[in-house]
């Protein structure tokens, strides 16, 4: 059966160190050659996609999708819209044999259309003959979230879409109470209730919170609030967050006494040891992955009986963060609560941060929630 494999920081090509793209072996441990040149144009040459969980993103995909030519005795370019569709079935109806949990839509959509992207792609680079899809027009439900320029679209909302993707019901996010928060760090332990801490207070995603540097800390500060600029983003796009200053002062005790414990005992293991430069380690020493990080608060949260994400935290934090801006604009009438949401959190796309809105709007228990409520309870 094919392999997934991930370069490593001594893969550079051009000179540039790529550690993360993903290749994808055969049974002969082979590179499967179309697979692995569209994972390098995506990694190396494509501007608009930097981020190393896209990358992994589209790798599993392609490693699922050979698994499934593999044991269907299919030939990846000989494959029509009749094999798409079944196997767009078999992750509708049969769960994942990874986790055992049945797939959400988003996810059978998601590798669908990654699939169209690597097949249009090969027929561009003549590794292929046909793309095995079709599209069709159709007419997007109102109850999807519109752009803010939907009212001058001369489509009527009617748009050229993949024929093999599913219909999705769209969701609004779903936000932890303070109380609930507890429970799960309750089950945590010191630097683990950190990571949470730093999600929770500044919207950080998981991989933005395993990716935070020694250097960015400040060693002091008597501001309630201090401007940390993160680089290892979605996207890749730097952006500034604003941690209270006690959990700072505490991340700084967890580098000065747990991390330096864990440095001192990798050393003394190996004498080539090199210690990273992110702040949250293993105890073996290694950089926290953001993989590790999601599956930490889901043991945690399944101990303490709460069905939630690492996720959810984004969301407590952009709704109670909503919450306090809204409210300060009765002093500070020329504050635009929504366009400093989507500063704070990074998002490209104000349609994105608008949903927000409708979370406050729609939960009275987050109508009096806020920011400030969170900080007292956790920190």
């Amino acid at each position: 059966m094919a392999e997934l494999l991930f370069t490593t920081e001594e893969f550079a090509p051009n000179g540039i160190s790529r550690p993360g793209v993903p290749m994808l072996l055969d049974k002969e441990m082979r590179l499967i050659e179309p697979a692995c040149a569209w994972l390098l144009h995506i990694a190396l040459v494509r501007g608009r996609t930097r981020s190393r969980q896209t990358w992994r993103t589209y790798g599993e995909t392609l490693y699922d999708w050979w698994q499934t030519l593999e044991a269907n005795e299919w030939v990846w370019d000989e494959v029509g819209v009749a094999e798409i569709a079944a196997y767009r079935d078999r992750m509708l109806f049969r769960p994942s044999d990874h986790t055992g949990r049945a797939y959400a839509r988003s996810t059978i959509n998601g590798r669908i259309r990654t699939l169209a992207l690597f097949y249009r792609w090969c027929v561009g680079a003549d590794l292929a003959h046909h793309v095995p899809f079709t599209a069709d027009e159709l007419a997007l439900s109102r109850s999807r979230p519109q752009r803010f320029l939907a009212h001058l679209d001369a489509t009527g909302g009617r748009q050229i879409v993949n024929e093999l993707t599913v219909r999705q019901t769209s969701t609004l996010p779903r936000p932890l109470s303070p109380a609930t928060v507890r429970q799960v760090m309750s089950r945590l332990d010191s630097r683990n209730r950190l990571i949470v801490e730093w999600a929770i207070t500044t919207g950080m995603r998981r991989m933005e919170v395993a990716g935070l540097r020694l250097r960015v800390l400040p060693r002091a500060s008597t501001d309630a609030l201090t401007a940390i600029k993160i680089e290892t983003t979605k996207g890749g796009k730097a952006r500034t967050v604003y941690p209270p200053q006690p959990l700072v002062d505490r991340t700084l005790a967890y580098v000065r006494e747990e991390r330096a414990v864990i440095i001192r005992r990798a050393k003394s293991r190996n004498p080539n040891y090199a210690e990273p430069d992110t702040v949250f380690l293993t105890e073996a020493g290694q950089a926290v992955s953001a993989r590790r990080v999601g599956a930490m608060f889901a043991a945690a949260a399944t101990a303490a009986g709460v069905t939630a994400s690492f996720h959810a935290l984004r969301h407590t934090f952009a709704t109670s963060m909503l919450r306090f801006l809204q409210r300060r604009t009765q002093q500070e009438p020329e504050l635009n609560p929504l366009l400093t949401l989507q500063v704070l959190l990074g998002h490209a796309d104000l349609t994105t941060t608008a949903i927000y809105l409708r979370v406050v709007a729609t939960d009275l228990t987050l109508a009096e929630a806020s920011v400030e409520n969170l900080y007292e309870a956790l920190l």
